[in-house]
Formats: C-alpha cells, structure tokens, sequence
C-alpha cells in the first residue's frame, strides 16, 4: 500500500511524505519467543521513501533547493543504469528490483539557460544496497545427501592458493566436519565528513538528444570481499568432530565515477528510440586477505589482489519501439550488472529484451521479458499478465523464475549468476492494486 501527501503551505514551497506498507513472504518465528511477536509471524514493512522540503526560486528565480529525504533517479536507460549511483538498490522485494534505498540529502538545482540544467548533490551518511534475503547462501556451507561437508565459501584467491587451503581439510573426515554458521560482518564507513558522498549531473538539451555528464564521489552499494579467517579445533563433547568456525569480513569501496548518458529518438528512422549509458569507475585498492588457524597454530596465510586501482567501465547500449498502439518493444546490451565491480569475481555481459502486448483497449497488458547472462549462460525472466479491472483497479499474475547452474564451482568467478542460491529462488506473485 502507498501513500503520497504533498503540501503546498505557500506557492514556493512544497513539502513532500512518501510511504509505502508491505506485507512479504510467510511466517518466520523459528522459536516459541518469536510466536509472541506479530512482525515474525506476519512479516510486514513500512518503508519511509521520501520526506523533502523544496523551496524554488531561493536566492535567484533560477535555483531551486531540496533538503531531506530523498531518491535520486539518473540514466536514461530502464533500469540498467550505471551511472545511477547516488541512491542504493533495494531488492528486498524479488518482483521490483527498481526500488531504492532512500537517503538524506541536500540538492541544489540551477537553470542557467533553456539548454542546460545542473543538479549538486551532497549527502552526509552513506547507505548501502539492501540486499535480498537469499544473499547470505553466497557465503553458505554445502553439505551432501548424507550430511556430510562437501564445500565451504569459496575466497577470492588463486587456484594455486586454494589447493593449499583444500589441503588443510583433506586429511579430516568430511562427515566429521562441524560447519559452525559462517559470520559475515559488514565495514560501514564512519560517519564523519570525509566519507560524506557528492554528485553532480549536467543535463543539456539539444534539439532532439538528451545529454547528461555525471559526476559522483563516495563509496560502491555492494559489498566486496576483505577479510577472512577459519579457526579449526576439536569439538570438546565429541574427539570424533572437528569444529570449523569461519568469519569473514566485506566492505565498500570508495570510488570516483565519471558518466555520461543520452536518449534520441529518431525522425528519420521510423521514431525509434536509441539509449545509452558509460560510466568510468575509478576504484580504490582492496587486498584480500584470508588466515587459518589449526587450534593455536597458524596454518595457512594468503593475499590477494581483489580489487584494482585500475579505472574499469560498466555501460548500457539499447533501443525501442512502439510497433504499434498494442505493441512495444526493446532491447539492451548491459555490460556490468548492477552489483558487478571489477573485482575477482569480475563483470558480465547480457542481453536484455521486453515485449509488452495491449488487448481490449489496453484492459490486457501482457509483458514478456528477461535477462540472459553471455558469460555464464544463466538467464532470469520476469513476465506478467495484467487485468485493468476499472480505470481506477487493476490485477496482476507475475514471476521471476531463474535459469542457471546451482553448482557454485571451484573458484571465486565460476558461480553462475542467476542459479546460484544466492540470487533466490523462482517466485510467483498476484497482486492487486487500486488507485484514487
């Protein structure tokens, strides 16, 4: 359920209230404790999106101020958008990935002529991408029909430094082995004004192009391998089990980005549309670095290069069409995906396609549309069907069904993208939805 409240108290100022109230998934009380607590047994949300104050023509008629509660939407591409990286992802809800993780901000918008437009954007704390549930299976312990150890979470070291480590466990019985749930813990910048974030975007209009150069400085959403530790001791109720207790550590990255992004449609070419989106990400260095400990022995110490200081590119190239009145299509090259960095695990390209079909007078919207992975050969699709019941009320049948190896390899990049655990399961959804 969403509620917007917009007020206007005088004809320069605005104040704005966004809110959104969801109930997701099914009854998680896995203790009789957790019974006596509504939000474990019906899981619900209620989401703050947006809570600004604006103020036009402050100073000069030609600025206009936000402070607050904000989302920041930027690129010209749908969804896909590299240079988009002021406000986080969140995925906490499998059938909309274009959500985002509101932040608080102040933004500043200057019009010094009819072809140009900036938008300066400072924002104090940074907020990372909220990730989905089935995240942690990432770093998850693979045990076989028999219960018996099979694969632990693989670091990003290489092949030679892995052998060394797959040494130290192959003398131990691996139905003797006792995984204790591995630890992840996250390093949030401090909240101090050298991690604040900025961003700049530079709109030009000229004729039938749009143009945008973009500008930001602060830290990547998605986590990147740091540390990590194993510490191997015999369990003390039973000699016969060895107990394994792995802790690992992940942080953000601080980066520059430099982009530029365009839309145009084309007179001369039937109106099709043509998009695009580059951004140069120019990384700081991250080693990763891993240590285990045989009781207080330390037996194994590697390093790794995980993320370069090397500037890398995540782009978006595509087109569109409306063929006619109930059709519309488009496609997308996307080199990068949205927590791609270019660390070990590296970039992918893909493919991305949509087809939206209209019937009875636009009471029938069907869409049919999905990501293939090139590097991988793993695919993600998200069709829907859509009843407009009346004007004002609509109902929806959708999914996300995923296509992929569920075997996550050897090495840190050999996880297939779409059929790793990690990226969740396939989900039906029905919806529906009424508007006034």
């Amino acid at each position: 359920m969403n509620f917007r409240l917009g007020v206007l108290p005088y004809k320069s100022v605005k104040a704005v209230v966004d809110t959104r109230f969801r109930f997701y998934g099914f009854s998680e009380a896995e203790t009789l404790t957790d019974l006596a607590w509504r939000e474990r047994v019906d899981p619900y949300a209620l989401y703050l999106d947006e809570a600004y104050v604006m103020a036009r023509g402050v100073i000069w008629e030609g600025m206009d101020l936000r402070i607050g509660r904000i989302i920041q939407n930027w690129g010209s591409v749908d969804q896909f958008n590299p240079v988009d990286q002021v406000n986080m992802r969140d995925f906490s809800d499998p059938m909309d990935y274009g959500k985002k993780v509101p932040n608080q901000m102040v933004e500043v918008s200057l019009y010094p002529t009819d072809w140009l437009s900036v938008l300066l954007v400072w924002v104090p704390v940074f907020k990372p991408a909220q990730l989905p549930d089935s995240a942690a299976y990432g770093f998850a312990v693979d045990y076989d029909t028999r219960g018996c150890f099979q694969r632990a979470p693989i670091p990003p070291l290489s092949t030679g430094d892995l052998k060394d480590l797959e040494g130290m466990f192959a003398s131990l019985d691996p139905c003797g082995l006792n995984f204790v749930s591995p630890e992840v813990r996250t390093l949030l910048p401090e909240t101090t004004i050298e991690n604040s974030q900025a961003a700049a975007r530079f709109q030009f209009l000229a004729g039938p192009v749009n143009l945008n150069l973009t500008y930001y400085y602060g830290r990547f959403g998605f986590p990147a391998a740091y540390t990590a530790a194993a510490f191997v001791t015999s369990n003390p109720d039973n000699p016969a089990v060895t107990d394994v207790k792995y802790v690992a550590e992940v942080l953000y990255p601080r980066i520059h980005m430099a982009g530029l992004d365009f839309n145009y449609s084309a007179p001369w070419l039937f109106d099709v549309g043509f998009m695009g989106e580059i951004a140069v990400f120019f990384p700081e260095t991250v080693r990763f670095g891993l240590r285990a400990w045989q009781g207080d022995t330390l037996a194994v110490e590697k390093t790794s290069l995980n993320i370069p200081s090397d500037p890398f590119i995540k782009a978006t190239v595509g087109m569109d069409y409306t063929f006619t009145s109930w059709l519309y299509v488009n496609a997308m090259f996307v080199h990068g995906f949205f927590d791609e960095f270019n660390d070990q695990y590296g970039l992918h390209n893909y493919v991305v396609g949509a087809a939206e079909l209209k019937f009875k007078d636009d009471a029938w919207q069907v869409r049919l549309a999905g990501v293939f992975d090139l590097t991988d050969h793993s695919a993600a699709l998200s069709p829907y069907i859509k009843w407009i019941v009346f004007p004002s009320a609509e109902l929806t049948l959708a999914t996300m069904y995923f296509i992929g190896d569920t075997d996550p390899g050897t090495t840190y990049d050999a996880r297939s993208k779409f059929g790793h655990r990690a990226a969740g399961r396939s989900t039906v959804s029905f919806q529906a939805k009424v508007s006034w």
